[in-house]
């Protein structure tokens, strides 16, 4: 894939013609050793103050081509010779004009810099993503130096590039004039020569991102993307229960949060609940301002009803009995007297629900119960429970509708950037995997590092929290996370420098970097994620823990294994 100088586009001012090649450059697989600068400002242009160069894409071996993108739907040339694109003014200088004399800015800036650059095959084209554009036999410009929509979508972008730069080579080959600089068999540019030529044109001074404006575009990136989901609203609208399911990263949340508000802004009366405390916090954070939301933990939301005399402190081992039984018991007997509270049930992370206690609540607080009433259930029924809900999971829920509820299943990623999806599907024995990841490659590598003592591996995590503060993450878009409470790496960090800069992910502090465990984490994400304290992955837990972990990241994954793991990283990326 083509290496895009800057890797992003501005949405808001980049129309969409160039968006689709910019798009199209970056995601072919054609274009490996290929280098494209966008939008490239030229000083010292024949006609202007400043000009603009669309896109320069440097092809190692074969040429330079300066591409200008048209957007319009339709393009004319008038009888009296001038051009109109679109709705715009007509204007005597046209599209190809326009293209060459970027073209003749470009190799200026080139000759001017360095004298001793070889020289070039360098052409311009034009691109029009939108309109046809077919001139048999055209005098202006050679009919290789035109693509139109038909062409572009047809055809992979690939090959257009490199039709237009053979087109030029064989004109070059043709031409007597050319002889003396060029050869057909000629290597350049080579790939020293591109690297001088983008050095020239575009220094690696300009190629650095602010970090408010790489956090802003990360968190725009992210919000574009999780809209792919919107049309599965639809889809819920029309059906009264439904069961969504999807692995980590396809949107769950995002359609629970949002569904809610829709059944809300209807007049529904809407209980959003989770089992993750944290999760929970972060959904009634989201819903606040939503009146009839009841948002939070189905845990959280059985100890409201319950009159505050007979709220009992969890101590001991009385703990998980609370939990999955008393609690539940009792808040049934309120919910029963009391009768229905809700018209809409939307359950996120619903496979750390799945037991007959829990569902009783449910259904008793549903109006219409499980059998019949309004519901959503959105969950990772095969990857994530964790909780082990008396190994029934789904069928428990199936058992207590009339009919089957709707299955809609989410299988696109749009949280992971390509490397760590990927990474994902190969250590967590998705089945199925993810049909497609949406956001783009971000040239950040996931690391796994291996250690033998905890000293090495307190080591490794400082040397990692410090990459990411000085790659401009801020603290509070990373997370620590482990399969340990408080003996964590984190939590045990000793470095003068961190320790006092780490927090507990339920305790946060303003400037600090969270710690926690994967369970607390599920159902949320952060920017950067270092996985710690992995000794082993032998079992379902194990494994259902690391791939908790590693999904939670959205551009920067880091693991952190001991080196007696190795067998088991290795028998998960070989299926076995």
């Amino acid at each position: 894939m083509t290496r895009m100088i800057p890797p992003h586009y501005d949405r808001a001012s980049t129309p969409p013609g160039e968006r689709e090649v910019f798009e199209r450059l970056r995601d072919d697989p054609a274009t490996g050793d290929w280098i494209a600068l966008h939008s490239l400002a030229v000083a010292d242009h024949p006609r202007q103050i400043q000009g603009e160069v669309d896109f320069v894409v440097l092809v190692p071996g074969v040429g330079m081509l300066c591409l200008e993108v048209k957007s319009h739907l339709k393009v004319d040339r008038l009888s009296d010779g001038q051009w109109k694109l679109g709705s715009h003014r007509p204007e005597a200088r046209g599209p190809f004009v326009q293209a060459d004399e970027a073209k003749f800015a470009v190799e200026g800036q080139l000759r001017k810099a360095s004298p001793r650059l070889p020289p070039l095959p360098v052409t311009s084209a034009v691109c029009f993503t939108h309109a046809r554009f077919q001139v048999p036999n055209p005098t202006e410009w050679h009919s290789w130096q035109s693509v139109d929509a038909v062409a572009f979508h047809r055809t992979p972008i690939s090959a257009l590039v490199l039709g237009i730069l053979k087109g030029y080579r064989d004109h070059l080959a043709a031409t007597p004039n050319a002889r003396s600089w060029f050869s057909p068999g000629s290597a350049e540019p080579t790939a020293a020569t591109c690297a001088r030529a983008l050095d020239i044109l575009r220094p690696s001074f300009e190629f650095a991102e602010p970090p408010k404006l790489r956090r802003y575009r990360r968190e725009e990136e992210a919000q574009q993307f999780t809209q792919h989901q919107y049309r599965v609203l639809d889809m819920l609208a029309e059906n009264p229960r439904c069961i969504i399911k999807g692995p980590a990263g396809t949107g769950k949340t995002f359609l629970a949060v949002e569904a809610a508000r829709r059944l809300a802004a209807d007049g529904a009366r809407v209980l959003l609940c989770c089992y993750n405390k944290l999760l929970g916090g972060w959904l009634k954070e989201e819903t606040a301002a939503e009146e009839l939301i009841t948002a939070g933990t189905l845990h959280g939301f059985m100890t409201q009803l319950l009159p505050a005399s007979e709220r009992q402190r969890i101590v001991g081992t009385d703990r998980e009995r609370w939990f999955d039984e008393v609690l539940p018991e009792q808040a049934l007997e309120v919910l029963l007297s009391d009768g229905p509270r809700f018209d809409a049930l939307v359950v996120d992370e619903a496979q750390d629900l799945m037991r007959d206690t829990y569902l009783d609540v449910l259904d008793v607080a549903l109006h219409g119960g499980l059998g019949s009433g309004r519901w959503l259930q959105f969950g990772d029924f095969t990857n994530q429970a964790i909780y082990y809900c008396d190994g029934e999971g789904i069928d428990l829920l199936h058992r207590r509708t009339s009919s089957a509820p709707t299955s809609i299943s989410l299988t696109v990623n749009c949280r992971n950037v390509p490397a760590i999806s990927q990474y994902v599907e190969e250590t967590s024995r998705l089945k199925p995997g993810y049909s497609d990841t949406l956001r783009a490659e971000n040239n950040r590598e996931t690391r796994r590092d291996w250690w033998k003592t905890p000293q090495e591996q307190q080591k490794l995590l400082v040397h990692h929290l410090d990459r990411l503060q000085s790659d401009g993450f801020a603290a509070d878009e990373v997370v620590v996370l482990s399969p340990r409470g408080t003996t964590g790496a984190a939590a045990v960090c000793t470095d003068p420098r961190w320790r006092t800069r780490l927090a507990p992910l339920d305790q946060p502090r303003k400037g600090c970097v969270g710690f926690g465990t994967a369970h607390a984490f599920k159902g949320l994400d952060a920017a950067a994620v270092i996985v710690t304290d992995i000794e082993s992955v032998s079992d379902e837990t194990g494994e259902a823990l690391l791939y908790i972990a590693t999904s939670r990241a959205r551009d920067d994954l880091t693991v952190l294994a001991r080196d007696t793991a190795r067998a088991d990283f290795r028998r998960l990326l070989l299926g076995e």
